[in-house]
């Protein structure tokens, strides 16, 4: 079992009121990390989850104190219901999340992966924010799909979605 840790900023450690270690930083394998930020749209609370290898993410919205109660395991969902929506195949899905076992905490540790946090939130807000203009709907789903053909310049295969793919195949 591989531990899945979550990088988390200031903001949504106190959110999430738990306790933050840097042993766990090391202690899972690089393409179980995931970074978090806790930013707040049209007076709901939101997190960008954003894998630090692959740089695919994804956006929680409208959070409620016994989903942040659950995050460990919210997430575990998300990711999998993100990459199902994406097309990766079930048996690709099933074979990362098996691999989780416990959830750890850390403080973030990447200045670039909050750099292009931060971009992805500006993107998805105004996408969101578009969505509602033009359908009165908010359209999270589209506005993840989104987020993951935005080009990543990091990235050797430059889109997250892509980058995602390649590494859930090489598991």
């Amino acid at each position: 079992m591989v531990v899945i840790t979550f990088q988390c900023t200031k903001m949504l450690i106190a959110e999430l009121k738990v306790t933050v270690s840097d042993k766990e930083k090391i202690a899972s394998e690089p393409l179980y990390r995931w970074h978090a930020h806790l930013f707040v749209h049209q007076r709901r609370k939101c997190v960008l989850v954003m894998n630090n290898v692959t740089r695919y993410n994804f956006v929680m919205y409208g959070l409620k104190k016994a989903e942040f109660n659950r995050f460990d395991q919210l997430v575990k969902e998300k990711i999998a219901e993100n990459l199902l929506a994406e097309g990766i195949g079930q048996s690709l899905v099933e074979k990362y999340l098996l691999n989780v076992g416990a959830a750890a905490y850390t403080e973030t540790s990447d200045r670039s992966i909050l750099s292009q946090m931060n971009d992805m939130i500006w993107i998805a807000q105004e996408d969101m924010d578009r969505n509602m203009r033009e359908s009165n709907e908010l359209g999270i789903d589209e506005v993840n799909r989104f987020l993951n053909d935005y080009i990543m310049t990091k990235l050797p295969q430059l889109f997250p979605r892509k980058a995602m793919i390649e590494a859930l195949e090489n598991l």
